[in-house]
């Protein structure tokens, strides 16, 4: 299996020509195996496309091979994928506002919004954990909403305070 999807990766990376254009292309795969005791043709596909983003999270251009353990990783993943979507409807989450100064003069000169999920039973959980999780199932488009929307409200609060703060800038992480 292994052989046979790296004579595949070969041969969709040969060049080939469309409308004038050469372009080249490239696959990741996922390979698993019957000794994993399958017993319908959903499960065999379910662990292969999970070994192809194993490989896909590697680089492009791979294959991966799917493991019991990889599949315990997707089903904590898929949860909290779940509990990401319920914490961005239910108001959940938070920016964190890190200020930025000139260091020249030391002065403010405004702010950085960071997204934050303080999870309720598993506690603080990091923007490295949760943010891929956003990316790949459609929830960062939400999530970016929700950290603007909060960075804008907070910035106009901020500069209405006082004329000195008038010009404060926000950027968005």
């Amino acid at each position: 299996a292994v052989q046979l999807a790296e004579r595949l990766m070969e041969a969709l990376h040969q060049p080939f020509e469309v409308a004038g254009t050469q372009l080249t292309t490239s696959a990741s795969i996922g390979i698993t195996f019957s000794t994993f005791g399958y017993t319908l043709p959903e499960e065999v596909l379910r662990d292969a496309d999970i070994a192809m983003y194993r490989a896909k999270a590697a680089g492009k251009a791979r294959h991966a091979l799917f493991d019991a353990g990889l599949h315990e990783q997707v089903s904590e993943r898929v949860h909290l994928e779940g509990e990401l979507r319920r914490a961005i409807e239910h108001g959940q989450l938070s920016v964190a506002y890190q200020p930025l100064f000139n260091l020249g003069s030391g002065r403010l000169t405004g702010f950085e919004a960071l997204a934050r999920w303080q999870h309720p039973t598993q506690g603080l959980i990091s923007p490295a954990t949760f943010i891929p999780i956003a990316e790949e199932s459609a929830l960062i488009g939400p999530l970016t909403d929700f950290v603007l929307d909060s960075a804008c409200h907070q910035l106009k609060l901020w500069q209405a305070r006082s004329e000195a703060f008038s010009d404060l800038t926000m950027q968005v992480n």
